[in-house]
């Protein structure tokens, strides 16, 4: 009988502790999505201001500039 009785708590335990481990591991994913997402939007709202401002970066007056500062 205290044989079976352990077996139970420890069953109980077990039970507590996964159920903890599960909610820990929801709550740590969740967040970790909610990072990914906006480290994922940033980069993406980067890559579209610099494919704008390559669209409009005129090349001809970038070399006059790197031709008049940087004569070497």
């Amino acid at each position: 009988m205290n044989i079976e009785l352990i077996q139970e708590f420890q069953l109980l335990q077990q039970s507590r502790a996964n159920k903890f481990a599960g909610e820990l591991t929801d709550r740590i994913l969740s967040s970790v999505d909610a990072v990914n997402e906006k480290v994922t939007y940033s980069i993406a709202q980067r890559g579209k201001m610099l494919m704008l401002l390559d669209k409009r970066l005129n090349f001809a007056v970038l070399k006059r500039l790197k031709n008049r500062f940087f004569k070497g």
